[in-house]
C-alpha cells in the first residue's frame, strides 16, 4: 500500500525538450541519477551542497563555555520526468534551486487547484493586490470553508494561490496550487508520472468559473501576438529611458528568511533593503531599442539573500516589473513577468465611476512647481483661512494616530492632498486617509473631541454632536504636472480608480459627499 506523500509539481514549457533543458543555467554541482519505477521514468539532479555553520552557532558560540558548534546541510532533489506528451519537474527538499525559472508554465498549480479542490472545503488562499505596491497577503481558515470565508478583494486581488480538500478522492486527498501544485495523495515513486498526467488534465479543464465567475474578472494574456505587441510597446518605452508608470518589486511572497537583496551581475553585488523602481538606472543606462531593453531586464536578477549572504531566490527584473497601459480600449497590466487583460465590463464599470465624480467648487489654489504637499497646505491655509490639520494626528487610546484632514474649510470640507505622481504613487494612502478619518468621524465621539481641540472655536463649532455626515463633504485633492484644472479622476491608473470606487462606494454609504479635485501645478 502506497504511503501518504506530498509532491510539489511544475508543468513545463513545450520548449523543454529533454531532462537538461529544465537545469538553471548556474547550476553546477550536482549528481545525476536514472529513476526507473513502474511508468515513470526520469533523471533526478541532487544537489552537493557543503554544511554549513548555522547563523544561531555563529551569534552564539564567542559568547557560550564551551562554545557551541553545529553544522548543517541543506539540500534538494529535482526530478524531471515526461508524461502525456509533456515534461515535469518535482521538486524535493531546495531543489527548486535547480530548476530554471525561465522553463516552467505560470499559474498550472493554481488552474489545477481552482478546478480539483471542493469548493466548499477550501482551506487558504494567497493575493497579490492591485496597488501602488505590492500587497501579498496569505488567508487560511481554521475550518474547511467556502472562499467567501477568506474574505478576498474581488475586485482588487488578483489570486495566486488556492488550498483546500480535493473534490474527486481518486486524484488525492490534499491540493495547493500556484505556479507549481503541491498534492497530498497515496502515492509511490512509479505512480508520479499517472499522478503528472492527472494534473495535466485537471489543468485544463473550466469547470473552475461555475465556482469562481470572478477569478477571470482579471486574465492572463496568451495570445502570443498580442503578448509580443505589448512588450514592444512596454519595452520601447523603457528603452527611452521612460521609468513613469513602472514600478519594481518581488513578484511573489518572499520568503522569511529573506533578509536584503542583491543584484546581478552588478560589479560588487549591489545590497538594496527594499527594491522599487529606481533600480531601472542599473541596466537601463542610456537610451536603447526595445529589444536590447527586453534582454538587459532579463539579464539582470533581483537576488533574495539571507543572513548568511546565501541566495534563497532570485528574480529577473522584467519578472518584478509592474506596468498599466491602454491598448485599443483595454487595460493591460504586466505583472510578475505575465501580461493580464482586464475584463471589459469591469473595466467599463470603472471607467464610468470615475467619470461621474464631480469637483467640488471650493477653489484650491494651484500649486508651485516642486512644492511640497506641507508646503502647499501651509501657504493654502494662510491664503483662505482653512484650518491647517496636516501632520496634526489625533490619538485615541490603543489607536494609531489619526490624521483627519489636511485642510478643514470654515463650511466644513475635510480636503486631503496628494501629488498625483506617476504609477499609482501615494494615492491609496490618500484614499485610506479619508476613509479612515471619516468612520472616526461619525463613529468615534473621543475622536471629535479630541479634534475639536485642535481647531480654533470657530472651526471647533462645525464639529456637532452628533455628528451629520452630510455636513462634512470630503475633498480628495490631487496636485497634478497639468497646467490646466481637469478631471483627474478619469485619467488616474485603472487599479487606483478601483480603489477610489471602492472608496468613494464605502464614504457615500455613511451619506458623505464625495468630490475629486485637480490641483493643477502651472508650466513655465
Amino acid at each position: 500500500m502506497s504511503n501518504i506523500e506530498t509532491i510539489t509539481v511544475y508543468l513545463l514549457k513545450e520548449s523543454v525538450k529533454s531532462a537538461g533543458d529544465a537545469l538553471r543555467p548556474s547550476a553546477e554541482d550536482y549528481s545525476r541519477h536514472t529513476v526507473r519505477a513502474g511508468e515513470t521514468v526520469g533523471t533526478v539532479y541532487v544537489a552537493n551542497v557543503e554544511d554549513k555553520e548555522p547563523d544561531w552557532v555563529r551569534l552564539l558560540k564567542s559568547v557560550t563555555q564551551p562554545p557551541v558548534s553545529d553544522y548543517t546541510s541543506s539540500t534538494g532533489a529535482l526530478l524531471i520526468l515526461p508524461a502525456a506528451g509533456r515534461w515535469f519537474a518535482l521538486t524535493f527538499g531546495h531543489g527548486r534551486h535547480l530548476l530554471d525559472s525561465q522553463v516552467y508554465v505560470r499559474r498550472f498549480g493554481l488552474r489545477v487547484a481552482l478546478n480539483a479542490a471542493d469548493h466548499t472545503r477550501l482551506r487558504g488562499a494567497q493575493a497579490r493586490t492591485f496597488s501602488d505596491y505590492a500587497l501579498h497577503t496569505s488567508r487560511q481558515v481554521s475550518r474547511l470553508s467556502g472562499v467567501e470565508a477568506l474574505e478576498l478583494d474581488l475586485e482588487r486581488d488578483l489570486v495566486t494561490a488556492v488550498s483546500g480538500a480535493v473534490l474527486d478522492a481518486t486524484l488525492g486527498r490534499r491540493v495547493e496550487g500556484r505556479d507549481s501544485v503541491a498534492l497530498t495523495a497515496a502515492l509511490d515513486v512509479g505512480g508520479f508520472a499517472a499522478a503528472c498526467t492527472r494534473l495535466l488534465k485537471e489543468s485544463e479543464r473550466t469547470t473552475y468559473k461555475q465556482h469562481y465567475p470572478w477569478i477571470d474578472r482579471v486574465e492572463e494574456l496568451t495570445d502570443a501576438d498580442e503578448i509580443e505587441n505589448l512588450e514592444l510597446a512596454a519595452t520601447t518605452a523603457l528603452g527611452q529611458l521612460l521609468f513613469a508608470g513602472f514600478d519594481l518589486f518581488p513578484p511573489e511572497l518572499v520568503p522569511e528568511e529573506i533578509v536584503q537583496f542583491r543584484l546581478f551581475p552588478k560589479e560588487g553585488g549591489l545590497i538594496v533593503v527594499e527594491p522599487d523602481a529606481s533600480l531601472l538606472r542599473f541596466p537601463l543606462k542610456t537610451p536603447t531599442d526595445a529589444h536590447s531593453a527586453k534582454w538587459a531586464l532579463e539579464r539582470y536578477k533581483l537576488v533574495g539573500i539571507d543572513t548568511n549572504g546565501d541566495e534563497v531566490i532570485r528574480w529577473s527584473f522584467w519578472e518584478c516589473l509592474h506596468h498599466e497601459l491602454q491598448q485599443a480600449g483595454s487595460t493591460m497590466v504586466l505583472d510578475g513577468g505575465r501580461w493580464y487583460r482586464v475584463g471589459q465590463d469591469f473595466a467599463n464599470q470603472v471607467d464610468q465611476f470615475a467619470k461621474s465624480l464631480n469637483s467640488s467648487g471650493i477653489g484650491l489654489p494651484t500649486a508651485q512647481r516642486g512644492e511640497s504637499e506641507g508646503k502647499y497646505n501651509k501657504r493654502v491655509s494662510e491664503a483662505t483661512g482653512m484650518a491647517l490639520l496636516d501632520q496634526q494626528l489625533v490619538h485615541l487610546v490603543g489607536q494609531s494616530g489619526i490624521e483627519p484632514c489636511d485642510l478643514l474649510s470654515p463650511s466644513g470640507h475635510f480636503v486631503h492632498v496628494k501629488h498625483r505622481k506617476g504609477g499609482s504613487g501615494p494615492l491609496s494612502h490618500l484614499f485610506g486617509q479619508a476613509l479612515v478619518s471619516a468612520e472616526y468621524l461619525v463613529g468615534e465621539a473621543e475622536f471629535r473631541e479630541r479634534l475639536r481641540e485642535k481647531l480654533t472655536p470657530q472651526f471647533a463649532e462645525l464639529i456637532t454632536e452628533p455628528p451629520i455626515a452630510a455636513r462634512y463633504p470630503v475633498v480628495l485633492g490631487l496636485i497634478t504636472k497639468s497646467s490646466v484644472a481637469g478631471s483627474p479622476a478619469r485619467d488616474l491608473p485603472f487599479f487606483s480608480k478601483v480603489y477610489l470606487r471602492q472608496t468613494v462606494k464605502r464614504l457615500k454609504s455613511m451619506n458623505f459627499e464625495v468630490y475629486v479635485d485637480e490641483i493643477p501645478t502651472p508650466i513655465p
